[in-house]
């Protein structure tokens, strides 16, 4: 058994890099470490599928000088991009500006000789690495804060991931043993591996996708940036690609494309972009007006859509919004399943994940927790570990929720996956309120958002009722956690307190089924 829970643990998902374009940005202090950490993340990279031809590699003097140059090899990877530049280290000169592309290569990186299946494009990932020491002052301390923020800072500005890279050790030893290099028999662990996995799985993003005027914007306010519904009538419609870094669970960071979908956005997209929007994305959002007037012309972009996706990122995962059901007359479910099987026929063979929402009930919060769902790695081990601490409470159930949108990550149920969103209420497999969670999720909000607006926290809930208690606090940092109860033996007290000795182990396990 493993003496440390610490490290990146395998994912239950193998990501496909090979269709990826990674750089890797190092310093040349401390050079034995540094050779191992770029080593150990070019061996990842390649295992993972990468192209050599499309791992790019550069050096800088030292870790802070990374943030300068990772924000240049961004720039000028679009350059490249645009102007056909054989070899970006060739044609990118760091102290500025851009010199013809005569100049070798200062690291040897080769650039491709012959035409690769893959064309020159603006990276998908950029890993930093650097190796700092602490010494005798407090040199130390500035350079390991402030390249910290301004990496952070650049992967925020550019929507690309930059993966942080940069050690910061106290002593040789640690350093040595962080790069598998430790002396005597505890060699440690090579943490450059560690990092290149994380790119190729940053280098997917989501595509949040739809006719203008269907609601995309609108719903993702309302999701990540905890706007009522009332408010987003105001919001503007979204101008070709806005990129998001969404912080969710913490250390996750969903790539999320919120693409623009008046028809010259559209056509572009599907014609001179097509190889940059489709290529890589881990989850398609496509948003349909369920009262369009142009279903047609809707059912025609969303075919080529889909054939963009089967072309680039075959593997991605595709979830279709039948959105705005708030305007259908009642009863409702007629209309949504006509729509349903309208669109699962558009879809072809592709398997797809429909839903009915709207921003004014709790079913757009059901679609985004599904959504959700399948981007965080190894959120079976969350739920396996949730059953086991509902049989140490004697609960009925518990629920997991990420503390700022408050989506359903996990649950203890198996008989209530998020992946059974579509069963009727009453149906023998689902015994209890199918729409328990969404409900749940909105109610908490609404009341999140009261208590911000007379400048209260929101901490905690406890409800005890005649027939279940219900216990709502913090698990971690960035979850928190219901515990249902209908043994009316059990006080609420006791939940709470076995709350408090779980949380250590549920932030050790977020950290292990994270990508920070």
């Amino acid at each position: 058994m493993s003496s440390t829970i610490k490290g990146l643990i395998k994912s239950d998902v193998e990501h496909d890099g090979s269709k990826l374009r990674i750089a890797i940005v190092h310093a040349r202090w401390n050079k034995v470490i540094i050779d191992a950490l770029v080593a150990g993340a070019v061996a990842k990279l390649k295992e993972r599928g990468v192209q050599e031809s499309n791992i790019v590699i550069e050096s800088v003097p030292g870790s802070y000088e990374l943030p300068l140059a990772c924000s240049r090899m961004i720039a000028g990877s679009h350059v490249q991009a645009s102007s056909n530049v054989p070899d970006l280290l060739g044609g990118l000169n760091l102290s500025g500006s851009f010199s013809p592309p005569k100049a070798p290569s200062r690291t040897g990186t080769p650039a491709p000789t012959a035409v690769v299946d893959m064309p020159n494009r603006p990276f998908d990932a950029v890993i930093a690495i650097g190796v700092l020491i602490k010494g005798a002052t407090m040199h130390f301390e500035y350079i390991c804060e402030s390249v910290s923020h301004a990496l952070m800072k650049v992967q925020l500005d550019t929507g690309v991931p930059v993966i942080f890279g940069v050690l910061t050790a106290l002593n040789d030893d640690q350093a040595l043993e962080r790069a598998g290099l430790g002396r005597g028999n505890v060699k440690g662990h090579n943490h450059g591996e560690d990092w290149g996995l994380a790119a190729v799985e940053m280098g997917s993003h989501v595509l949040l996708m739809g006719a203008s005027g269907s609601g995309k914007t609108s719903m993702r306010s309302l999701i990540f940036s905890n706007n009522p519904a009332s408010l987003t009538a105001r919001l503007g419609a979204t101008i070709d690609v806005e990129q998001n870094h969404v912080r969710f669970l913490g250390d996750l960071i969903l790539n999320l494309w919120d693409l623009g979908g008046q028809d010259s956005f559209m056509d572009s997209y599907l014609t001179t972009q097509r190889a940059t929007i489709f290529q890589h994305v881990g989850v398609m959002i496509y948003v349909f007006d369920v009262e369009s007037r142009e279903m047609g012309k809707d059912l025609e972009y969303f075919r080529d859509c889909m054939a963009g996706l089967k072309q680039y990122s075959p593997e991605a995962a595709v979830f279709l919004l039948v959105h705005k059901m708030d305007l259908v007359r009642e009863p409702r479910q007629p209309t949504f399943l006509k729509k349903k099987q309208e669109l699962e026929e558009a879809s072809g063979d592709t398997p797809v994940s429909v839903f009915g929402t709207s921003i004014f009930d709790e079913s757009l919060y059901r679609a985004w927790s599904n959504i959700v769902h399948t981007l965080i790695p190894n959120a079976a081990v969350l739920s396996k570990h949730l059953t086991t601490f509902a049989n140490a409470c004697s609960a009925t159930e518990v629920i997991l929720f990420e503390r700022t949108t408050f989506l359903v990550i996990a649950t203890s149920s198996p008989s209530s996956s998020l992946n059974s969103s579509e069963l009727e209420e009453g149906s023998e497999r689902c015994p209890m309120e199918p729409k328990r969670y969404e409900r749940t999720s909105e109610l908490i909000k609404a009341f999140k958002h009261s208590c911000s607006r007379v400048r209260e926290e929101f901490r905690a809930l406890e409800m005890e009722l005649y027939d279940f208690t219900a216990v709502l606090d913090e698990m971690t940092r960035n979850t928190y956690v219901m515990v249902i109860v209908h043994d009316p033996t059990i006080e609420a007290a006791a939940v709470k307190l076995n709350i408090r000795l779980a949380r250590k182990k549920f932030e050790e396990l977020q950290s292990d089924s994270l990508v920070s």
